[in-house]
């Protein structure tokens, strides 16, 4: 793991402490001020806790402390309740209850708590995902597309653009459940590919689905970092997040004995994980087959598994605005 940024993810999880002790006061001050005897029997346990520390510390045994304290508790809950208060109103409160804020569990040996970890992993992610620059399937503008008809189709590119937009949103809508897992993008560059993966993450976003997406080219970069590093680590966020988008398949270097090796063992670990994953291409069918073999085409365009969607048309970058 990046030390730095696991520990950066440590102390964004003590930092939750402080706002929390602040939630507590509060909920004390108002408890105390529509019932000032709320505020007198938690004087009274603090001071009972304080005055059998010292007697322990003098090696004195505490003489029913256990029991006062739960008497005073449940006072103390009779009174909340009679007020208007629920009865754990001036519980500790945490972010984390596992570790209470802390970051880490355990009573012997001390391990870094999961929401920790979680951090950790989502600062990865937000180091190496593409940025995001705002495509969503409501700002999808089908008008960039032209609206004559393409030769043989019988239907015009803005009108094939609202069918690929449409098919895009109803495998983001199922996320991460649906029958279709993977989604293959084909076709020239400046057909709309980039922006529908985009949207299809942002609405994995929204909906609570982890996903991380990158381009092609950074995909390769970890996995040659991980190959000749001997570790596992910068790989496992491709093989357990949720939803990987893979933007500008073919535009990455080919390594020998790592490329092909280790695009392939990440593709069908997803698979057979049940994993969800889009990527676009600005090759043929037949020239990603060259390129990366028969095993990898075929997982990726399975139709048992998944969905290809072939981007039609003009560049719409080249068109006249």
């Amino acid at each position: 793991m990046n030390r730095d940024i696991l520990m950066q993810a440590l102390q964004a999880c003590r930092q939750e402490q402080a706002p929390n002790r602040l939630k507590e006061q509060q909920n004390e001050k108002a408890a105390v001020k529509v019932c000032p005897q709320i505020g007198k029997l938690m004087s009274a346990r603090r001071q009972a806790i304080m005055d059998n520390l010292r007697l322990a510390l003098n090696g004195i045994a505490p003489d029913k402390l256990e029991e006062a304290t739960n008497k005073r508790n449940k006072e103390i809950k009779r009174l909340l309740k009679e007020n208007g208060f629920p009865e754990n109103h001036l519980e500790p409160i945490y972010t984390c209850c596992d570790c209470r804020d802390t970051g880490f569990t355990g009573e012997h040996k001390k391990e870094f708590c999961s929401c920790v970890l979680k951090r950790y992993q989502n600062m990865v992610c937000e180091a190496i995902a593409m940025p995001t620059t705002g495509e969503t399937f409501e700002n999808f503008d089908e008008r960039v597309f032209s609206p004559n008809v393409m030769e043989g189709l019988g239907i015009s590119q803005r009108e094939y653009a609202q069918v690929l937009r449409h098919r895009c949103e109803q495998y983001a809508d199922a996320l991460p459940c649906g029958k279709t897992r993977n989604l293959l993008f084909y076709g020239r560059s400046g057909l709309g590919k980039t922006f529908l993966l985009r949207a299809i993450a942002k609405r994995a976003k929204d909906r609570g689905v982890a996903s991380l997406s990158v381009s092609a080219n950074t995909l390769l970069n970890q996995i040659r970092k991980a190959y000749f590093s001997h570790e596992d680590e910068g790989m496992s966020l491709f093989y357990r997040t949720d939803l990987l988008l893979v933007d500008d398949l073919g535009t990455e270097p080919m390594w020998e004995n790592i490329t092909i090796e280790q695009l392939f063992a990440l593709i069908d670990a997803r698979l057979n994980d049940n994993k969800n994953t889009v990527i676009s291409t600005n090759l043929t069918l037949t020239e990603l087959q060259s390129r990366y073999t028969e095993r990898i085409a075929s997982r990726l365009m399975d139709p048992r598994t998944g969905l290809s969607l072939h981007f039609l048309g003009d560049d719409i970058r080249k068109r006249p605005q």
